[in-house]
Formats: C-alpha cells, structure tokens, sequence
C-alpha cells in the first residue's frame, strides 16, 4: 500500500489549455509518483484522446472567442473547464498498481472530497455501456462522482510506457459564461439536466 508521504502532491497554477496537457503528459513520461491540481485560464474545452470532434466545434472560431481547445491525453467525452478543479494523478507501473485499483481510489477521494465540503455524494464505479461518450458531464459512465442523480466529476486513464495517468475534473461553479454562450443550446440543456456543480 503506498503511503502519502512517497506522494509529491502540486497546488498548480491556472495556464492555457494546450500548456496544461502537455505538462501532464511530460509528467507521465517522467513517471513519478505525483497528483497535480489545477485550473484553466483561460476557459476551455477538452476533447478525450482521439475522440470525433463534433460539428459545432469549428476550432478556428472556438479559438477566435478567447477560449481554450485541446485534446487531452487520457480518453472520456468532453470536458468543460474554467469552473472546475482538475486533477492528474501519475502512478509508476513498475509499482504493478491495478488499473481499477486505481481509478476506484480516485473517485472515492473526490467523493470524500465533495463530503468535507458538506455535499453527499456517491461514486459510480460500474455504469452499463452507452458506447462513445461524448461529454463528460452529461452521460453516465464508470469512475464517476454523483450529488444526487446528476454528475459532479469524471475520471479518465490511459496507459504510458512507464506510467498511468489519470484525468479527473470536479465541477465546482456554473460554466463561465463566455463558456456557456459559445455552446450550443442542446448541450447547455444537457448539462443542466444532467450536471451539478458542487456550488449549487
């Protein structure tokens, strides 16, 4: 079992979407036994790893609005960010962790976290398939954190040589607005009916 202290834990500061993932996937490459926390300025969207880009995201006009847009490494639907807290955990494979050991680890922490602050929630560890998710929020999914029946954080893995690293984002406000108006109305209605901010 590890121990916290073997931990290296990093309160980062807020940097561009494209910047932060290629952080952490130089973080990944380095294979250290790390979580990094952090947010995104400016706000943005992130695509999980290899995923369709859908037909509303023109990434000339995304970008042209001020805001971020960039391909994570780890899989998962989109992400929004500018009001969450987002994680990367990093774990060496040669500590020969289980993959469900991990990510069941994870999601509890952020479940305990949302309960420090006083929300009861529940992770979802096990979800029936719905194929390609895409968005994060919006649709039920394995490693999971509910308030309620609506989703408050997701949790994504991908395999490096020498590592696994795990994305996690935890919604904590409303979507910026500048975020909110350049998304279209059915999404937005997605995510009010699905998603919750710990805020609220």
């Amino acid at each position: 079992m590890m121990q916290l202290a073997e931990w290296c834990v990093l309160i980062d500061q807020p940097r561009a979407a494209a910047e932060q993932m290629a952080l952490d996937e130089r973080l990944a490459s380095e294979a250290r036994l790390l979580v990094r926390f952090f947010s995104w300025s400016p706000a943005a969207v992130s695509l999980g790893w290899k995923q369709p880009v859908p037909e509303w995201l023109d990434a000339t006009r995304w970008r042209e609005t001020g805001l971020g847009l960039v391909e994570r490494p780890t899989g998962g639907g989109i992400a929004f960010h500018g009001s969450d807290i987002s994680l990367a955990v990093v774990v060496p494979r040669s500590s020969k962790p289980s993959p469900d050991v991990l990510m069941r680890a994870v999601c509890q922490s952020a479940a305990l976290l949302c309960e420090v602050y006083g929300v009861s929630a529940t992770c979802v560890l096990e979800a029936q398939s719905e194929g390609r998710i895409s968005y994060c929020l919006t649709q039920r999914a394995p490693y999971a954190v509910h308030a309620g029946d609506r989703k408050v954080a997701g949790f994504a893995l991908r395999r490096y040589p020498k590592s696994w690293l795990i994305h996690g984002s935890l919604l904590i406000r409303p979507l910026p607005d500048a975020l909110t108006a350049a998304l279209p109305v059915d999404v937005t209605d997605q995510l009010r009916a699905q998603a919750v901010p710990l805020a609220e």
